[in-house]
């Protein structure tokens, strides 16, 4: 059995976006998660994703940046 997930996102226009999970892989997840809801996963693993994309961000827009006077050799 597979479980239908759809989401409505609002922005500029509406749209909806429609997956398919098998039942067994999603409630797996979920478990794991320990999300009570389908709703409540999907946003938790949302804000998860958002927050790995803010990082490699600030991580891409730092590179290079580090002097060596910068770095305190005690802690080495």
């Amino acid at each position: 059995m597979l479980i239908v997930i759809q989401r409505v996102y609002m922005a500029k226009a509406r749209k909806a976006l429609t997956v398919r999970i098998p039942e067994a892989r999603l409630r797996k997840l979920m478990k794991a998660r320990k999300a009570k809801t389908q709703s409540e996963l999907i946003n938790t693993l949302l804000a998860e994703e958002e927050e790995r994309l803010r990082s490699h961000k600030v991580l891409h827009d730092t590179a290079g940046t580090v002097t060596p006077s910068s770095i305190d050799d005690r802690l080495l």
